[in-house]
């Protein structure tokens, strides 16, 4: 059975029916422009980790707006790091709020025909009440996340479902980050399209390589479809977001970070290491010297110090950060004292001078810390471009020698083609990484790859990614989910990988197939 509703100002009144199939052209409006174009609407919620967003997004054709978007972070300052108690209490107290906020941003019904289903909101200021278009469906991150942060937008999202009569749609989080760039190509088409309008087809087009590089998660992903993604390669032990988090807590002044509103230390560390957008970063000009220990300038440091980059002499398709990060903590801590002095000193009973770093060493070791780490990334990307098609006889020289990307032959059939390397995740906003990747992309042979990096407010974790992610599983894969379903914890992109029943997009319970 499923309840329909009647909303207005006053009590609502409920009647109970049949639930019925619920069709694609019951669940497109009109646009009240006279156009042709069908649009679809779509309230979601993101609360997967400690940001609580909300978005309300309209799409027609190959065009999108936003009538709503907001992003809540939490308070972490104390704990100098996510804290999941504190996240999923903070999605309890903003959650409802911030939807309630939203509502008010539903687009005025125009069009008065009786399947286009309103609800009455009062505006708080004036005390008019507006009827509003109900949202199509909803949409909701099911998973991969924190589960008591992903319960508390679940909850609410049924909610909204259940008692407004709509469909409820849980996606999964990091396809809304490889999604991304086809949501900011759809927000730059005029809205709402026209007959006149020339058609044009969602950026990127499948099939395209996507980098996501987040606090959570490092993972070069092939997506060939909306619902099929391989993961080419993925970290090994800490993400590149959590390990610049940390560095930059042993790089920048003390009094800085005290200073932070927030612990967006990666952030700062950009910042920081480039007070002025002005790039000299060199690309090494080959996998050789890519494997070469990086001395640090001399002066400002004493000569012979200098970085070693993260696996500098494996060509597996694994991200590594680990180890890297310690020779940073390492230096950050005991400079200008190496691990032979401290020997020693321990030895014969000695004290050492405090340790001690100038602004301007801590801003070249920011910098040095960033490159390195951003060049191991590019470095797997071109292995697998590498493997992935063919490049010209002129570019050979540069060739990767042996490695083990034999099992990403065949992945690409019928003359498909990569034209395109997405940037995704909150350390997609980063922009030094985004000239690092283009200078090594254009240093090794790669210069028509285009580089698609949404705006920084759609790198980090919201809700109109969400949104969009629904909107092309409800329109393309024609689905909908059971009211009944559970947040999932770990849930895999990539079909063929994790835990059974976790596995791919479509390979998880709770998938409804609406009647087209």
């Amino acid at each position: 059975m499923r309840f329909s509703t009647t909303l207005s100002s006053g009590p609502p009144r409920y009647t109970l029916r049949t639930r019925q199939p619920l069709s694609f052209n019951r669940h497109c409006r009109y646009l009240s422009s006279g156009t042709h174009h069908k649009s679809l609407l779509t309230l979601a919620i993101e609360t997967s980790c400690d940001d609580t967003c909300v978005a309300i997004l309209e799409k027609a054709g190959p065009a999108a707006r936003l009538q709503f978007n907001k992003r809540i972070p939490s308070n972490h300052v104390e704990f100098k790091g996510i804290h999941p108690t504190t996240a999923s209490k903070s999605h309890e107290i903003q959650l409802a709020k911030l939807v309630n906020e939203a509502v008010q941003s539903l687009p005025e019904r125009t069009n008065h025909s009786p399947e286009v289903k309103t609800i009455s909101i009062r505006d708080p200021q004036t005390g008019k009440s507006t009827p509003r278009r109900l949202p199509d469906f909803v949409s909701v991150t099911r998973g991969p996340g924190f589960p008591r942060c992903l319960d508390v937008g679940l909850g609410v999202a049924k909610g909204l479902s259940v008692a407004w009569q709509v469909p409820f749609l849980g996606v999964h989080h990091m396809q809304g980050h490889a999604l991304t760039p086809r949501l900011d190509h759809a927000l730059q088409q005029p809205f709402p399209p026209s007959s006149s309008t020339p058609s044009s087809k969602l950026s990127p087009k499948f099939p395209f390589l996507t980098l996501l590089a987040s606090g959570g998660h490092t993972q070069l992903l092939l997506s060939t479809t909306l619902t099929n993604h391989t993961i080419l390669a993925t970290v090994t032990n800490i993400s590149l977001g959590d390990m610049l988090d940390k560095a930059a807590r042993e790089i920048l002044p003390p009094s800085l970070i005290s200073s932070l509103p927030n612990i967006a230390y990666a952030a700062a560390l950009e910042q920081f290491a480039f007070p002025s957008p002005s790039y000299k970063s060199h690309p090494p000009p080959n996998r050789h010297s890519e494997t070469l220990p990086s001395p640090l300038p001399s002066p400002p440091f004493e000569p012979g110090w200098s970085l070693t980059p993260p696996l500098p002499l494996s060509k597996e398709m694994t991200f590594n950060f680990s180890g890297f990060g310690g020779q940073i903590q390492e230096l950050a801590q005991f400079y200008p004292h190496t691990k032979l002095d401290r020997v020693r000193a321990e030895e014969s009973y000695q004290i050492l001078s405090p340790p001690s770093l100038t602004t301007e060493q801590r801003q070249i070791l920011a910098r040095e810390t960033m490159r390195l780490a951003f060049e191991h990334l590019a470095s797997r990307v071109v292995f697998a471009l590498r493997e992935l098609q063919p490049v010209s006889e002129a570019d050979k020289r540069h060739g990767t020698g042996r490695n083990d990307l034999k099992r990403l032959k065949g992945l690409l059939r019928g003359g498909q083609k990569i034209e395109t390397l997405v940037l995704s995740g909150g350390v997609a906003s980063n922009k030094f990484l985004r000239h690092v990747l283009r200078s090594v992309l254009d240093q090794r042979g790669w210069p028509d790859i285009k580089l698609a990096a949404p705006p920084v407010s759609l790198c980090t974790d919201n809700a109109a990614m969400i949104a969009w992610a629904g909107m092309e599983m409800f329109e393309t894969e024609g689905v909908e989910t059971d009211l009944g379903v559970r947040s999932i914890q770990r849930w895999s992109l990539d079909e063929s990988l994790g835990e059974e029943g976790t596995r791919g997009v479509m390979g998880v319970d709770g998938w409804l197939k609406r009647q087209m």
